[in-house]
């Protein structure tokens, strides 16, 4: 889409506008789904009137135009690192609605995409520290008899027949959580299950003597679904 110099320069002015309003606050501020449509038409646009006026040979306006791309390039950068370092920040932790709304459709998309990156390589960082080394590797270098009296060894005697301990063992009850909403940002609390990161408008499930802890301190407030 082809802009005018009205437009552009109203680009422009929402760009340095956001930019100063970012900076200045811990959160993510509300931007408009169509706004980085609106910085790439405005960027075009002065490519494509730059372009015209060299075949022209006005090099005055287009040194003028070239450095309107070159001050819309520079703003953009500067929002871009301010902005998608905190979406990087929060997509770590839960992705609750109110954060979501904050978000252009492009950066809903990316922080979906890097939350599951990091809840992987946080997965997979447990299995390393949990099993830092397969069966095989723990015996390979150990001579045969030792290696048969190890996987002998490593045979139960009598497999598990109840029904108690063949069920999985995270699995966990909905009754014993509370659905409850953050109210403040909290330093990491460790808890029998995990430790816990949370911040201020989460909505999280917590384990019921934990929920209460933080009820009791009002750093949370239950939720009541309808």
């Amino acid at each position: 889409m082809t802009l005018d110099p009205t437009q552009i320069d109203k680009v422009a002015s929402e760009l340095r506008s956001f930019f100063r309003a970012e900076f200045r606050s811990k959160k993510i501020k509300k931007l408009d789904p169509s706004f980085y449509k609106n910085v790439t038409s405005a960027l075009e646009s002065l490519n494509e009137e730059a372009e015209k006026s060299l075949k022209a040979q006005d090099i005055t306006s287009y040194m003028d135009l070239k450095k309107k791309v070159s001050d819309l390039e520079k703003d953009f950068k500067a929002l871009f690192q301010r902005r998608f370092e905190k979406i990087a920040t929060f997509s770590i932790y839960p992705l609750d609605s109110e954060l979501m709304n904050t978000l252009t459709p492009e950066e809903k998309e990316f922080i979906v995409r890097l939350h599951n990156m990091m809840q992987d390589e946080q997965n997979l960082l447990i299995n390393k520290i949990s099993l830092p080394l397969e069966k095989k590797d723990e015996t390979s270098m150990q001579p045969e008899n030792e290696k048969t009296a190890a996987v002998e060894a490593s045979i139960p005697e009598e497999p598990p027949e109840t029904e108690e301990e063949s069920e999985p063992p995270l699995v966990k009850h909905e009754s014993e959580y509370v659905l409850v909403r953050i109210m403040a940002d909290q330093p990491p609390i460790a808890q029998p299950d995990r430790d816990y990161y949370l911040h201020e408008n989460d909505l999280v499930y917590l384990p019921e003597d934990f929920a209460d802890i933080l009820l009791k301190r009002k750093a949370a407030q239950k939720v009541v679904l309808p």
